[in-house]
């Protein structure tokens, strides 16, 4: 054999080698990748990971659930991701996608009209929704799968924000994520009307009144939480409600005060504007570490007198380089430069700016009348960051829900709602794109020209 077939045997050789090798390496990766599933989520808002709320739903599904998705071909994929992945949790759970083009017996059969409808089918239950994303699945599937559904109501009749009012100052958003949880949201409740709180009250919620409210409303509200009720308070600073004595009755203090904190704020706003992500050890608080929440000008709150069986906890808490800013003629006037620190009149922080409250009612209430056995209160010194405007940004809404959640007893709902995904743009300032445009025009295209040179200088 001469040299050059000698030569041409071992180059080949090595070359088959190599091939066997990177076959062999791609075989034992996708053997790997299609036994084990690994993925990598990194987007900013976990949008391609279930939410805590998806996998608790999951997890308890005790007999088959299928969901049937009226999607065209080429608009299927990424919810059919999405059920995918519902799928590889829950061995109950089941889908099939259908083309009402293709398929229009079916279509028909299940009484579907619109793309993008799905049909949720456990046991003798059928659920509707639109939309192909986690968020309106999981809500589905919440709703197929509860027994009952507790009814919420909002006082009204002291200039509240409204909850049918889609402005930013609303709370359309906090009512629909009260339906999303599968709660009853009745039309507000005039007490000074009514009197008295309805029966069938599970949870009322006083969201920001601007006035304060008359003797007869105090007083239903007192009996209400005597007799075993639930109340969510949203109190903003600035304002005489005329409940601090109530709530005082209940270990509950409202410091007349807004919280300054100038190291942790919200991007954009002033010191008025607390960010937080401390959090006590409660219910409702457990699975929110890590999790910023913000308050837009929120008073202090504080546990004061001893009320004997009764639980008191903070819930959020500001940073200990906060303080409690009582000089509010300097926020009314809206004189930023006389915000400053008093070690006479202001306290240092950490302060709460949430607490909740469950203890013995003092009423027993009449046995027609379901009541909880143990009244329970939360209490926030705002109610901005639980309007429209708010409530979807950072960890507002899922504080908020899971606040409602803990005051229902239903602890089984208190997590970490799915994500809905938001535009993002790129923002460069004028420096980055300077450098990023001469980068590309220049150094680029030097590059690989630069190696050029230097590969024929040395073979020269």
């Amino acid at each position: 054999m001469g040299l050059f077939n000698r030569r041409v045997l071992k180059y080949g050789s090595n070359a088959l080698t190599a091939v066997l090798i990177a076959v062999g390496l791609l075989a034992v990766v996708n053997f790997l990748g299609a036994r084990y599933h690994v993925r990598y989520d990194l987007t900013e808002r976990g949008l391609y990971t279930l939410s805590q709320k998806t996998t608790s739903l999951l997890e308890k599904l005790d007999e088959p659930m299928t969901v049937i998705g009226f999607f065209r071909e080429a608009e299927r994929a990424d919810f059919e991701r999405i059920l995918a992945q519902y799928a590889y949790l829950s061995d109950q759970f089941s889908y099939r996608m259908i083309d009402p083009d293709k398929e229009p017996v079916e279509a028909k059969r299940y009484k579907v009209s619109n793309y993008g409808t799905s049909i949720i089918e456990y046991g003798q239950k059928e659920e509707r929704i639109n939309g192909g994303t986690e968020k309106a699945l999981t809500n589905g599937i919440a709703r197929i799968t509860s027994d009952e559904r507790q009814v919420v109501y909002f006082l009204g009749g002291h200039n509240e924000a409204h909850i049918d009012d889609e402005s930013e100052k609303g709370f359309k958003r906090v009512k629909q994520l009260m339906i999303e949880n599968n709660n009853e949201v009745r039309p507000p409740l005039i007490l000074a009307q009514t009197q008295k709180v309805p029966r069938d009250c599970s949870l009322l919620i006083v969201g920001g009144p601007k006035q304060a409210l008359l003797s007869p409303e105090i007083g239903a509200l007192s009996q209400y939480l005597a007799e075993g009720g639930a109340v969510l308070f949203l109190l903003d600073p600035l304002v005489d409600t005329g409940l601090g004595p109530l709530l005082f009755q209940w270990s509950i203090g409202l410091r007349n005060d807004f919280i300054v904190d100038k190291s942790n704020v919200l991007p954009g706003a002033d010191f008025s504007v607390p960010v937080t992500a401390n959090y006590s050890k409660h219910p409702i608080t457990d699975k929110h570490s890590g999790l910023m929440t913000f308050f837009p000008l929120t008073r202090s709150v504080e546990r004061v007198g001893s009320l004997p069986g009764a639980e008191v906890s903070a819930l959020a808490m500001s940073s200990p380089r906060s303080w409690s800013e009582t000089n509010l003629n300097a926020l009314k006037e809206k004189r930023a430069e006389a915000i400053q620190y008093d070690s006479g009149a202001d306290r240092p922080g950490p302060h709460w700016m949430s607490m909740a409250v469950e203890g013995p009612p003092n009423l027993k209430a009449p046995k027609d009348l379901k009541r909880a056995p143990r009244t329970r209160i939360v209490v926030f010194g705002d109610s901005d960051f639980s309007t429209n405007q708010f409530v979807d940004v950072a960890g507002n809404g899922d504080l908020l829900m899971n606040a409602v959640s803990w005051l229902l007893n239903e602890r089984d709902r208190i997590t970490i709602r799915p994500k809905a995904a938001q535009f993002r743009p790129l923002e460069l300032s004028p420096g980055d794109e300077f450098w990023i445009r001469w980068v590309s025009w220049l150094v680029l295209p030097f590059v690989p020209f630069l190696a050029g040179v230097v590969v024929w200088w040395r073979r020269r």
